[in-house]
Formats: structure tokens, sequence, C-alpha cells
């Protein structure tokens, strides 16, 4: 989360400012350059796992603030990322844990 708020995360924006990818350009729409919010709000290859996720959250999940500042939100994003798998290739299954079911 701290890398998704500071920008400082595997997305081409970020990797072509350290000369780590070829073109700042989303690879999954080949549209937009704007990491963050382009990855988790906007990005049309994706549009699928967002309206899952949006689903889950309402409102909240309309802002990039509502997404990576509340608490509440962060098993959806984790799932929501998972699902992509756009970041799987740094840091594995983020899936979050699944919970146990009481009896």
């Amino acid at each position: 989360l701290t890398q998704l708020r500071t920008g400082h995360i595997p997305l081409n924006k970020h990797l072509h400012k350290i000369a780590r990818a070829p073109s700042p350009i989303c690879p999954a729409c080949e549209e937009k350059e704007k990491p963050v919010h382009h990855f988790l709000l906007s990005c049309p290859a994706y549009a699928r796992h967002r309206a899952i996720m949006k689903a889950e959250l309402g409102t909240c999940a309309q802002r990039l603030s509502g997404l990576l500042n509340d608490g509440k939100s962060i098993k959806a994003v984790l799932k929501y990322i998972a699902c992509t798998q756009r970041l799987a290739s740094t840091f594995g299954d983020v899936s979050p844990p699944a919970q146990k079911k009481r009896s």
C-alpha cells in the first residue's frame, strides 16, 4: 500500500522513470501513463475486476484516497491487484487470506 500511495510501484510510469521499462504507457491498455490512478480506477483492461471491487466497496471505490487510506478497503484492493495479476511478477500472490468460517 505504501508503494501505491507514493507512486513508487512497479507500474510502467515509475519503471520508465528509473530506466526499467522502455515506455511509461500502460501495457494492459496501451493508453495512459497515470500509474496508480489509472491502474486502480480507470484502466479499461481491468474493468471487470474493478466492477467487483466497486460492488464490494461502494462509493469508497470511486476515489483513490478512499481505496488507499480507508482501512475497510485494503482487502478489496488486494483482491483487485491479485485478480489483475499486474504486480504478480514483483510481489507474487497478494490475495488476502481467506476468512475462516465460524462454526
